[in-house]
């Protein structure tokens, strides 16, 4: 192993903040007329695709033949043991989209949004526990991480409905949502809900209210549409190697799922994925489905660790002029056995 020299934060300052995001069991199935249930963690913006790259192994199981036991022994009574006991989880992971602050990337400088993984009380409202971490804010933890999680929605908002019909979502947010300031900002805290909504793929676009009534909004070029909108709208607040999964500070698997989109020269970018002493422990290129703009990718990363720790997913893309790396990213993720 060696260690990656573009390292850019102490992930024992993240320590914290990938605690709180680590999924602790999976969440029952369950249908409702209101909320989608999250059965995947892929964007679903018109405008984006993925397409996979590697399989996950399939599982063989080998039959156990029966045997037939003969007894001369009289007839008896017995008492079955009782069936073990399954603890049911009580808590649930969500995302939520914030921003980091980093700049260096060649003409695109940040803040980025990235998806930051929570823990709430297990729920049957997976969308609405979403959206109220999105409007709790940043932790403490993630406002003094390097670099830091921050968000552009003012403090107070209150999200007084959420309804999903035939893909759009209508969010009913309160009055102080619509902040007096710059349209770059407004536009900002529009991609945070239509980026945290769009991680449910029963959800492909969000139209808003405030306060019960009908609002346009800033889309990313600062145009106020009235209409639903979608990711798409919002691609000028994502890197050019936007991770979606795994989440920003979340339990990742082994191996790990890598998926979401990046606008890349002739779409190939490189990855590194790191230990907890920032030692590369897997390193690869991968490619988007797309040579000429945003395209999507999936692949997975094949990586041993002796014990769960906080490493980093980090992704970085190679300059047409003279190779060097550029667009670098930093994911820091749980790793698992």
């Amino acid at each position: 192993m060696r260690r990656f020299g573009i390292r850019s934060i102490g992930l024992a300052m993240l320590l914290s903040a990938c605690a709180a995001g680590a999924v602790t069991g999976e969440a029952p199935e369950s249908t409702t007329t209101s909320e989608p249930v999250p059965v995947s963690t892929k964007p679903s913006g018109a405008s984006v695709g993925t397409t996979t790259t590697t399989a996950l192994p399939a599982t063989s199981v080998t039959a156990v033949p029966k045997t037939t036991t003969t007894t001369t022994a009289a007839p008896t009574t017995t008492t079955s043991p009782p069936s073990p006991t399954t603890t049911q989880p009580s808590e649930i992971a969500v995302v939520s989209y914030f921003f980091v602050d980093e700049i260096g990337h060649p003409n695109r400088n940040g803040p980025f949004l990235v998806p930051v993984s929570r823990t709430v009380p297990i729920t049957k409202g997976v969308a609405r526990a979403a959206i109220e971490q999105l409007l709790a804010g940043p932790t403490e933890a993630d406002r003094d991480g390097v670099p830091s999680i921050t968000s552009v929605i003012p403090s107070g908002v209150r999200l007084l409905g959420l309804n999903v019909s035939e893909g759009i979502a209508t969010i009913d947010l309160s009055g102080n949502f619509e902040a007096d300031d710059d349209a770059g900002a407004a536009a900002q805290r529009v991609a945070q809900v239509v980026f945290t909504l769009s991680r449910f793929p029963s959800i492909h676009e969000a139209l808003f209210r405030q306060d019960g009534s009908d609002i346009a909004v800033p889309i990313g070029d600062g145009q106020l549409v009235s209409r639903p909108v979608n990711i798409g709208d919002y691609l000028e607040f994502a890197a050019s190697l936007h991770v979606e999964e795994p989440a920003y500070a979340g339990r990742g698997s082994n191996p790990l799922h890598v998926s979401g989109f990046g606008a890349v020269f002739e779409a190939s970018f490189s990855y590194a994925l790191t230990d907890d002493d920032g030692l590369i422990i897997s390193e690869g290129i991968a490619m988007t489905n797309n040579g000429m703009g945003w395209g999507g990718f999936d692949f997975t990363i094949d990586y041993t660790v002796d014990r769960e720790q906080v490493g980093a997913l980090i992704v970085w893309a190679h300059s047409a002029e003279n190779g060097s790396q550029i667009d670098v990213r930093e994911y820091p993720v749980v790793l698992v056995p």
